[in-house]
C-alpha cells in the first residue's frame, strides 16, 4: 500500500479551503434566519437532492458500513440499501407535506399541530439527542482519516471538526447545500474508478467467490438475521423523513420539488451501493485479517482506506481522503445547521424573546452553530478514547434516541384524531421503555442474554410499539378543547393548501445568482487540479488515470456552468 505524499496533502488543502471559501461566499447573501434555516425556498431542488443524498450517507458508509460489508458480504450491502428505501417512503407521503407545513425548522409546526409543551419537550430533547449523532459521526470520520494519514485521532477530531464549523457558521443552509454537491461530484467519479481497479486485484472470480467464509453472500447473515433487518428499517423510516432531509423538503419552492428531492435522493442511494459494496469485498479476498495493517480498535471498519491506498495514485489519494471528509462534512454540517435552527427559533424565539428580529435570530443562530460544533468534538474526543466501534455505537444511538422522538412527529402529519397531548404521551411511553432498555439491570440483563441482534431488535420495536400505540390510543384519554379543536384544524387546512410561489416566497438578493455556476466553478478548479496530479512522477497508468479523471470532473463542472443560464436561480 502507498502511503500520502506531498501532492496528496496539497490537495487535500486545498480542498478543504474551498469549502470554507464557499461558506464565506454566501456570508453576504444571508439577511434572515429564513436565509440561514431554509434557504428562503430558494434551493435548486437537484442541488436539494445532492445535498439530502449526502447528508444520509455519511463518513459512516466509508467506516462502519464498510465494516460490515468486509465482515458480513451481501448483508452489509442491503443494510445500507435500506436507507434509500427509507427515504422513498418520503416521496409518497411526508415530503409534500413537509413543505406544506411552511416551517423554518423541523419542530415548528408542532405547537400548532399540538401545543407549546409538546413543542417545547421536543426542542429540549432534540437538540442533545442529535448533538450525540453528530459527535458519532466525526468519531466516524476521524477512524478514517487517522488510519488514512498515521495521525492521532484526537488531533484529527479537533481539526476536522474546526473546519466544519467554520463554513457551517458563515453560510448556514446555502453553503451547506453548495459544498454537498460539489462533494458528490467529487466523490462519485473516485467511488466508481475504485471498482474496476480494485476488481484488478483479484486473481480470478472462481478464486475470489470460494475464498470467501461460507453465507458470504447470502441473505440475511447469522449475525444481522431478518428481524434484525427489520428492525433497522423502522428506524430508518423514521430517520430519514425528519433530521437534514426534512430541512432540505421545505427549502425548495414547492411540494412537487419537494417530492423530486425524495425520489432523486432515494434512485441515487439505491443505485449507488453497488459502488460501495465491491472495495470492501475486495479487501476481505486481498487481507482476511486486517487487524495485521490497520491500526484501529475495530480493524475491519479501515476496509476503505486499504483499498485506497493499495490501488489509487498520488494525487487521487488525496482527493479520496478529502472525498471522505466531505462525506462526514454532509452529514455533520446539516445537523449543526438543523440543531441551531430549533435552539433559535423553538427555544429562544419561542419563549424569551418573541420580539426578536431576523437580524438578531441570524445572529443567535450562527452564535449556536459554534458552540454546538465545540460540544460535538468534546463528546468525539470522549468516543476516542472508549475506543468503541462506529458501527455499534451508531445503532445503540440510533434505537435508544431517534425514535421516541420520530413517531410522533411523523404521526402529527397523518393521524387527524390525535389531541394536543398526543406527542407528549407518546414521548413519554416510548421513552420510558427506552430507558428501561438502557438503564434497568434486569432489562439489560435479560436482553444481553439474547444476543447483540435480538437485543437491538426487541429494543427498538418495544419503543416503536410503545410510542405507536400511545399515540393511537391517546384520543380516548385526552379531550381537546374547542380553541384546541379549532388551532389542530386550521394546521390540517394549511396542509391541504397548495404553496403559492408568487405570493409566498418574498425577494431576495440571492435570486440574481445562480447556485449551478457556483456549483459548475468549483468542479472545473478541482478537476484542474487533478488533471495536473498527472505530472507527478509516476508510472505512465497512474498518470493516465488523474489525467482522466480530472478531465471528466472538469467537463462535469463545465456542462453544469454552461447550462446555469437555462436554470433558473
Amino acid at each position: 500500500m502507498k502511503t500520502l505524499n506531498l501532492y496528496d496533502y496539497l490537495v487535500i488543502v486545498v480542498y478543504m479551503v474551498m469549502m470554507v471559501g464557499i461558506g464565506l461566499y454566501f456570508f453576504k447573501y444571508i439577511k434572515s434566519s429564513s436565509d440561514y434555516f431554509r434557504a428562503g425556498n430558494r434551493l435548486n431542488w437537484w442541488i436539494a437532492a445532492l445535498s439530502a443524498f449526502m447528508s444520509s450517507f455519511s463518513a459512516y458508509m466509508f467506516t462502519g458500513g464498510a465494516g460490515v460489508i468486509y465482515q458480513e458480504g451481501l448483508t452489509g450491502t442491503v443494510i445500507l440499501a435500506f436507507t434509500g428505501l427509507a427515504i422513498s417512503s418520503g416521496y409518497f407521503l411526508f415530503a409534500g407535506l413537509w413543505r406544506r407545513s411552511r416551517v423554518t425548522t423541523i419542530l415548528e409546526f408542532l405547537d400548532q399541530r399540538f401545543n407549546l409543551t409538546s413543542h417545547q419537550v421536543a426542542s429540549w430533547t432534540y437538540i442533545p439527542f442529535n448533538i450525540l449523532y453528530c459527535a458519532v459521526a466525526l468519531y466516524s470520520l476521524a477512524i478514517f482519516i487517522a488510519s488514512s494519514l498515521g495521525l492521532d485521532i484526537f488531533s484529527v477530531i479537533w481539526i476536522c471538526g474546526l473546519v466544519i464549523v467554520a463554513y457551517t457558521l458563515f453560510g448556514g443552509v446555502w453553503a451547506v447545500s453548495v459544498t454537498d454537491t460539489v462533494q458528490f461530484l467529487v466523490l462519485l467519479p473516485v467511488c466508481l474508478l475504485l471498482i474496476p481497479l480494485s476488481l484488478a486485484q483479484i486473481d480470478s472470480l472462481g478464486d475470489f467467490f470460494s475464498s470467501m467464509p461460507e453465507g458470504y453472500f447470502s441473505v440475511p447473515s447469522q449475525q444481522h438475521p431478518w428481524y434484525w433487518l427489520a428492525a433497522l428499517l423502522v428506524i430508518l423510516v423514521h430517520g430519514q423523513n425528519t433530521n437534514p432531509i426534512a430541512q432540505r423538503y421545505f427549502s425548495v419552492r414547492d411540494e412537487a420539488e419537494a417530492r423530486k428531492v425524495s425520489l432523486m435522493c432515494s434512485l441515487l442511494f439505491i443505485a449507488g451501493i453497488m459502488i460501495w459494496t465491491v472495495p470492501p469485498m475486495v479487501v476481505r479476498y486481498l487481507y482476511p485479517d486486517l487487524s495485521q495493517i490497520v491500526p484501529l480498535p475495530n480493524p475491519h471498519e479501515g476496509a476503505y482506506v486499504v483499498i485506497a491506498l493499495r490501488v489509487l495514485p498520488h494525487g487521487l489519494i488525496g482527493l479520496m481522503i478529502a472525498a471522505i471528509f466531505a462525506a462526514a462534512m454532509s452529514a455533520i454540517d446539516s445537523q449543526y445547521n438543523v440543531i441551531s435552527g430549533v435552539v433559535t427559533k423553538d427555544i429562544v424565539q419561542k419563549l424569551f424573546k418573541r420580539d426578536l428580529d431576523e437580524k438578531k435570530l441570524l445572529r443567535i443562530g450562527q452564535l449556536a452553530t459554534l458552540a454546538i460544533g465545540l460540544i460535538v468534538i468534546s463528546l468525539s474526543l470522549e468516543m476516542a478514547k472508549s475506543g468503541q466501534g462506529s458501527f455499534k455505537t451508531m445503532m445503540k444511538l440510533s434505537s435508544l434516541t431517534g425514535t421516541p422522538l420520530a413517531t410522533p412527529l411523523l404521526l402529527g402529519f397523518i393521524y387527524r384524531k390525535a389531541p394536543g397531548w398526543a406527542y407528549v404521551f407518546s414521548f413519554a411511553c416510548s421513552g420510558f421503555v427506552a430507558l428501561l432498555c438502557a438503564f434497568s439491570p434486569p432489562v439489560t440483563a435479560y436482553l444481553a442474554g439474547l444476543g447483540s441482534a435480538m437485543e437491538f431488535t426487541l429494543t427498538t420495536f418495544a419503543i416503536f410499539f410503545a410510542g405507536l400505540g400511545a399515540f393511537f390510543i391517546s384520543p380516548l384519554i385526552f379531550k381537546s378543547s374547542p380553541a384546541e379543536k379549532m388551532r389542530i384544524g386550521n394546521f390540517f387546512a394549511k396542509l391541504g393548501t397548495p404553496v403559492d410561489v408568487d405570493t409566498e416566497i418574498a425577494e431576495s438578493e440571492i435570486d440574481n445568482f445562480k447556485m449551478p455556476r457556483l456549483v459548475g466553478l468549483m468542479s472545473i478548479i478541482l478537476g484542474a487540479i487533478i488533471a495536473l496530479s498527472a505530472l507527478i512522477p509516476a508510472s505512465l497508468s497512474d498518470r493516465l488515470i488523474n489525467l482522466c479523471l480530472g478531465l471528466v470532473l472538469g467537463a462535469s463542472g463545465w456542462l453544469i456552468f454552461s447550462c446555469a443560464n437555462k436554470d433558473r436561480p
